[in-house]
């Protein structure tokens, strides 16, 4: 598994926020060069191209999720829905944390071209629906979840859920009930809020319990 140094990690937060900004094709390896204060014949070094560049932005953000999705399904010391609940508040935080990335990840994913990067957002599309598979199976096998579970659709909804979300923070800031609170406090309670309505669809949905 490939490791990153400081200096191309600084170069892939850089590029991340371009290509959030500007676009991906409306950013220069130039624009990322003078940004992250290195030469362009470095990032060719680092990466290859500006395509390879944002093909390692993918891979650097997915790995840790992977990993933790894994280590969340060997974990025996939690409960079926407590391992749902894990996975809910752990992509919550994790998008939430990283806007720029899910709005790169959403421009590619509507981008009608066929490019590796679409080949990575559904690689780990399927992966994850692979890893959450098992933890509900088993439980369904144990009485524990419901027969008549859509997995597919439980995955739809906790990801555009918070997908839709990330563009209505400013209307919500708005609202009179948000008006006096810190930005911090704000994102805390939108982040409780939408964890506890997730939560309460996903127990109703796997155990028809409210």
């Amino acid at each position: 598994m490939e490791e990153y140094s400081e200096k191309q990690l600084s170069i892939l937060t850089v590029a991340e926020r371009l290509f959030a900004d500007q676009g991906f094709h409306g950013t220069s390896v130039r624009d990322i060069a003078q940004e992250a204060d290195v030469n362009i014949a470095m990032i060719s070094y680092y990466f290859g191209s500006k395509d390879k560049l944002l093909e390692s932005i993918f891979k650097y953000r997915m790995r840790a999720s992977q990993r933790f999705i894994q280590d969340l399904l060997v974990n025996d010391s939690l409960k079926p829905l407590d391992k749902i609940y894990a996975m809910i508040d752990r992509f919550l935080n994790k998008m939430l944390g990283e806007q720029n990335f899910q709005c790169i990840m959403s421009r590619e994913q509507l981008n009608s071209e066929q490019s590796p990067v679409r080949d990575l957002i559904w690689e780990l599309k399927r992966e994850m629906l692979g890893l959450m598979q098992p933890i509900v199976t088993d439980a369904q096998e144990a009485g524990i979840f419901h027969k008549d579970v859509d997995i597919v659709m439980l995955m739809t909804s906790l990801f555009g859920t918070i997908h839709q979300i990330i563009p209505a923070q400013k209307l919500l800031r708005n609202d009179p009930e948000f008006q006096n609170l810190t930005e911090e406090e704000f994102k805390e309670n939108l982040k409780q809020r939408v964890s506890i309505h997730l939560k309460k669809l996903f127990k109703a949905i796997l155990t028809h319990e409210f």
